[in-house]
């Protein structure tokens, strides 16, 4: 039987209350580094995969832990 067709992060939407979106920018809100949501990983469906900067894979975050709107100092 097919599993039926649930957008991304759905599971994490309904449950935590947070909008997360494939490529947006986020600030994970303990270690204070910058990420981009990666792609749904279904065996971690109640984490958030952020690919963080610098890093060469997406690693799975608490929903609750991220800053969906980060703000962002320039280095000069």
């Amino acid at each position: 039987m097919k599993r039926p067709f649930l957008p991304a992060y759905d599971y994490v939407r309904r449950t935590y209350g947070v909008n997360p979106g494939v490529g947006q920018r986020v600030q994970h809100t303990v270690t204070k580094d910058f990420g981009h949501i990666a792609r749904e990983d279904l065996s971690q469906g109640h984490r958030v995969m952020v690919r963080f900067d610098g890093k060469k894979f997406a690693l799975p975050c608490h929903p609750t832990e991220l800053d969906y709107e980060p703000k962002e100092v320039a280095h000069v």
